[in-house]
């Protein structure tokens, strides 16, 4: 059974991701953001989803500039990176839910129950 999450942008919370992670709990992450582009990037990096994936499953666009979405923005994410606060989730498959093309919903499950239930 998966654990329901509220997203907060905050320490405490990627915490909680990587303690569910290491004891290989499955989790929905209803992100409370109706935009693609209002999700935060440390989120986008652990979960190995970009926005343009998320904005597909709502039948959307995303709506910022080029130069943010093809240059800064990656360049953040390789600094973080490279100083050890983003880190991304090992051993997990990750899926978007927009049932209402309104919400972001995002399910995470290991990989090895992925495989167990094909």
């Amino acid at each position: 059974m998966d654990k329901n999450l509220t997203f907060t942008d905050n320490e405490a919370f990627y915490n909680q991701l990587l303690e569910m992670e290491s004891r290989n709990e499955e989790y929905c992450i209803d992100t409370g953001t109706s935009e693609a582009k209002n999700l935060p990037l440390r989120l986008l990096h652990h979960i190995g989803i970009s926005k343009d994936e998320v904005a597909h499953v709502q039948h959307k666009v995303v709506e910022e500039s080029a130069l943010m979405h093809d240059f800064i923005e990656p360049m953040i994410v390789k600094f973080n990176e490279m100083t050890g606060k983003y880190q991304p989730a090992r051993g997990y498959e990750f899926t978007v839910q927009a049932e209402d093309y309104d919400t972001i919903k995002i399910h995470g499950r290991p990989k090895a129950a992925v495989a167990a239930a094909a």
